[in-house]
């Protein structure tokens, strides 16, 4: 459970306003994923950013080995979104080894994190329902040698599921009339859907290779994107529990 504050204090903030947990994954650069949960109104957000600290805590953070998560001091999660305004710069708080409601340990405490890009931003419905046989989907963000997917969050019950990938050398074939290498940054994630039906069971896992479609948009000359064979290296994060209610 998130943490509770004084309810004087709390009545005066919007219901927006808690303390949001995040994942904390990558290595350069370094990310945050908002823990999400459909049933608590201030944390029906799926949020990705790219995050960065101070050079000391930035080397704490990858001598981690496995899950680190970071808590920040209590804040709207309105503030980051890029529609709503002017986007926060920069939280504080304490990173944790471990998943810091489950046990994590405090690495570096009172610590900033700079807010460099808020990459994806979505209000959760929590009145829809998932539809499992809808395309297994994720966001594709990174840069070349350090790609991830996170599990595109849409209705409930669902899953939240963070990956380290790769894209298979020599499996890339772009739309017809479309040339040239996928972006060396995905400066903004792009979907990316697989062949299977989305459901945890289902899911990508480390190990896997399986063949994906990546959709870069909309132009002038038409539909825009390629397909790859995607491996997955690593399942940095998994969570069905929080998603369920």
């Amino acid at each position: 459970m998130r943490a509770h504050h004084d309810p004087a204090h709390h009545r005066a903030q919007p219901e927006t306003f808690d303390v949001h947990g995040m994942l904390l994954f990558g290595d350069d650069p370094l990310y945050f994923s908002h823990l999400p949960m459909f049933h608590v109104p201030a944390h029906r957000f799926q949020v990705l950013m790219e995050v960065g600290f101070r050079d000391d805590v930035r080397e704490a953070v990858r001598k981690i080995e496995g899950l680190r998560t970071f808590v920040p001091d209590p804040f709207d999660i309105l503030e980051l979104d890029p529609d709503g305004g002017p986007v926060r710069t920069s939280v504080r708080g304490t990173v944790f080894r471990g998943h810091f409601e489950r046990g994590g340990v405090p690495v570096a405490e009172d610590v900033t994190a700079r807010i460099t890009r808020v990459l994806f931003f979505r209000r959760l419905d929590p009145a829809a329902r998932h539809d499992d046989r809808a395309p297994l989907g994720y966001l594709c963000f990174g840069r070349a040698g350090g790609l991830h997917l996170a599990h595109e969050i849409t209705a409930r019950p669902d899953f939240d599921q963070v990956l380290a990938v790769r894209l298979v050398r020599g499996t890339v074939r772009h739309e017809p009339g479309v040339t040239g290498e996928p972006p060396a940054d995905f400066g903004r994630p792009v979907p990316v859907t697989f062949g299977r039906v989305d459901t945890p069971r289902r899911r990508l896992v480390a190990g896997d290779t399986a063949e994906g479609d990546f959709d870069l948009g909309v132009s002038r000359t038409g539909e825009h994107g390629f397909h790859a064979q995607v491996e997955v290296v690593d399942e940095i994060y998994m969570e069905t529990g929080d998603l369920s209610m």
